[in-house]
């Protein structure tokens, strides 16, 4: 193995790892926090307004650490991104700690949850757009999708992870993975920030973006984010009170030890789409954007009729992988649209689109929940029937060489 292609894949480590243990602490907060939110005193639409409120920086910064990656470098936008998501983690977890010893109302605890979580998105926002354009930087036009699908996988493989550990330490506390993983993301960047270098490529495209948040090029792609985070988070953050209604389950470690099989058999569908079978199969952003809309359609009717474990991980196994469709054919097909300078705007205006969709999907999620599980996945899929349709006006340039 010749010492550039060591140093390529030294680097696509780093930056998966990173995004690994970031998905590990925010798939805690599916895992824990939701679970746990009942019997802190909080309703399911008071946790819904909370985490919708908090996360609404992620709207704004994910789009200006774009255009700071594109100007001073992906590396110290990366670097701020874990720092700040550890920090965010650990005040999540005071807060809770806090209100189960009995030190917090109610509504000191949805303060502190909205404080922590406002720093966490603003910060954290960073990472999406700093990894979506190193990867941009350090591959081809033609390997773009199997990229992008390589920070899908790590993605999924940090939620796994995360899973694991929550399931795997509650014994000794229900609030310490969460302890543990703002660990791991400090761990983390401080081995980046001596070992992470920054991409040739971008030291000679680096220069301020002009991309606006509209550009026609990017507009497509925008749109399928926005629907598939609205429906993919309003399906997540609702799970813990589906899993608990519908197996009867009242014991909120048997409702942790349920979500974790059912993010686990989603992400491991991911990792093994798009850590092994997309890497092997060339299948363009244009396919796989026209295939993702069907296959989440399937996932929600197959969660509306499920009701035993077994059911359940089998329709968020299909919605792993619709994931595995969307995020290279949605990041790949961005990346390919605009030019060298702008990829790490553009990383950071999807991530914007994306996380608009999530911002909206807690209150959405939980309010059509109040109406009645079936009302969330008939919805969602009557939105994806239309995502399918407009997928199928979408054309991704064909492009040929390399940035």
């Amino acid at each position: 193995m010749n010492a550039p292609a060591e140093n390529f894949r030294s680097r696509l480590l780093l930056i998966g790892f990173g995004m690994t243990v970031f998905a590990i602490g925010q798939s805690l907060v599916f895992m824990i926090v939701t679970p746990m939110a009942r019997s802190t005193g909080l309703t399911e639409v008071q946790f819904g307004l909370v985490l919708t409120f908090a996360s609404l920086p992620l709207v704004i910064f994910a789009p200006y650490w774009g255009k700071k990656s594109d100007q001073v470098g992906r590396k110290p936008i990366f670097l701020l991104g874990l720092a700040g998501s550890a920090i965010g983690t650990l005040l999540v977890a005071f807060a809770l700690e806090a209100r189960l010893a009995g030190f917090i109302s109610v509504g000191a605890l949805a303060a502190g949850l909205f404080f922590a979580r406002g720093l966490y998105s603003a910060t954290g926002s960073a990472i999406y757009p700093a990894s979506g354009g190193y990867i941009a930087d350090v591959t081809t036009l033609q390997d773009r999708s199997k990229g992008m699908a390589i920070l899908g996988a790590s993605n999924s493989l940090g939620t796994v992870l995360g899973s694991l550990l929550a399931v795997g330490l509650s014994f000794a506390g229900v609030l310490v993975p969460m302890y543990v993983a703002a660990g791991l993301m400090l761990a983390t960047a401080l081995l980046a920030s001596k070992l992470l270098k920054e991409p040739e490529r971008h030291a000679v495209t680096r220069q301020a973006s002009t991309l606006k948040l509209f550009d026609r090029r990017l507009r497509p792609f925008m749109i399928m984010w926005f629907c598939f985070f609205l429906t993919f988070s309003s399906v997540q953050l609702t799970s813990g009170f589906f899993i608990q209604d519908k197996l009867a389950l009242t014991d909120p470690a048997a409702v942790v030890r349920v979500a974790g099989l059912c993010l686990i058999s989603m992400s491991v569908v991911i990792i093994v789409a798009q850590g092994l079978v997309l890497q092997v199969l060339h299948i363009g952003p244009q396919m796989l954007l026209r295939l993702c809309g069907p296959v989440v359609i399937a996932s929600l009717l197959a969660l509306s009729a499920a009701d035993t474990t077994l059911g359940l991980c089998t329709g968020f196994g299909l919605l792993g992988l619709a994931f595995s469709l969307a995020t290279p054919g949605i990041n790949g097909g961005g990346s390919l649209a605009v030019a060298a300078h702008e990829q790490g705007t553009a990383s950071g205006y999807l991530a914007a689109a994306n996380t608009v969709g999530a911002v909206l999907g807690p209150l959405t999620g939980t309010s059509l929940y109040r109406i009645g599980p079936q009302a969330l996945f008939y919805a969602g899929a009557a939105l994806f029937v239309l995502v399918s349709l407009y997928a199928l006006t979408i054309v991704i340039p064909s492009r040929h060489g390399s940035h």
